[in-house]
């Protein structure tokens, strides 16, 4: 019988390493900028070095987080970065943030830029910041572009809203890596099988034709004479997926907003389905499904929620943009 086993090592003013948790849940997920992740520890621990007297824990908001997690002796990173919250109460509770921690926390420097790329704009956002970032499509413009927001964060928030960019971290060899683009990255991706009754614990499906998705896109862009392009693609009635991205031309706002429609219109199963620990799937990695009943199809991976503790190791596996098998 398989035996769960787990490793944290918190690294601030000392090294703490916890062979055990009652209970650790993370949550990846592309659509959000920020990875999390909550440990709860066991009642009894042992600080070494440390004065019970009046004691207050050690773990300290900003200290670095790795979380290990597995069967036996077989264990796998599934957690990097840093404390934002401890709850000193018995048992400790630790809630952390992956890298966005930092850039939560990092000013960014006002700049105005007049038909510029994506890729010119990352590179000022994360100036000074040593981290590392890859674009879904280099050759993304974002026209004129002011940054004016108090942090690299919230400017990343901005990009999201006004443009529907993406902003997320992924763990590529050891390193934390910044992803942004308008869909999912090609690179570093891991192929899994699931088949229902076999490593599919439970299911939430259900199928859609694209044929049967109504949306509309109502896109707009303004040139340096505030001159006013606008391209509508899509059904008359039905959702209403809004973008303003100034400085492009007619075709070129029309390329985004056909993008964001073809993105948004997709035939295939949309939900989640509940697995075991193994293997260990990342958002952005694809998924073969074989459900019960609807039809197998591949996609990619938008979210997943980890949880292990006391009631055993699983993944709630949530489905994003379809594939051809």
């Amino acid at each position: 019988m398989l035996k769960l086993k787990s490793k944290v090592i918190i690294e601030g003013e000392r090294t703490w390493m916890f062979n055990s948790v009652n209970n650790c849940s993370i949550v990846q997920d592309i659509t959000s900028l920020t990875d999390t992740c909550e440990l709860t520890l066991p009642k009894k621990i042992v600080w070494q070095g440390l004065v019970n007297d009046n004691f207050k824990t050690p773990l300290k908001r900003g200290d670095k987080v790795t979380v290990e997690l597995g069967y036996d002796d077989e264990l796998k990173t599934r957690f990097t970065g840093f404390i934002k919250t401890v709850d000193a109460k018995t048992p400790v509770v630790i809630k952390c943030e992956d890298t966005m921690f930092l850039l939560k926390q990092k000013k960014v420097e006002p700049k105005a830029f007049k038909a510029a790329l994506l890729k010119d704009v990352m590179k000022h956002i994360l100036k000074d910041t040593n981290v590392e970032f890859k674009l879904v499509d280099d050759t993304l413009k974002v026209g004129n572009y002011r940054i004016s927001k108090s942090t690299i964060a919230d400017e990343l928030q901005e990009l999201k809203e006004k443009y529907m960019l993406n902003s997320y971290f992924r763990t590529i060899d050891g390193k934390s890596v910044l992803y942004v683009g308008l869909i999912y990255p090609l690179d570093n991706r891991e192929k899994y099988k699931f088949v229902y009754g076999k490593n599919i614990i439970s299911e939430n499906f259900e199928y859609q034709d694209k044929e049967e998705i109504k949306a509309k896109v109502e896109a707009i862009s303004f040139d340096n004479k505030h001159k006013k392009t606008t391209v509508e693609l899509g059904d008359k009635d039905g959702d209403v997926i809004k973008i303003r991205i100034d400085g492009l031309s007619e075709t070129e706002l029309k390329k985004y907003a056909q993008e964001s429609l073809d993105r948004y219109k997709q035939s295939g199963l949309k939900g989640s389905f509940e697995t075991f620990g193994q293997p260990e799937v990342n958002t952005c990695d694809i998924v073969e499904i074989f459900p019960s009943e609807e039809k197998h199809g591949v996609y990619l991976i938008k979210k997943n929620e980890i949880s292990f503790g006391l009631n055993g190791y699983r993944q709630k596996i949530e489905l994003g943009q379809p594939l051809s098998p």
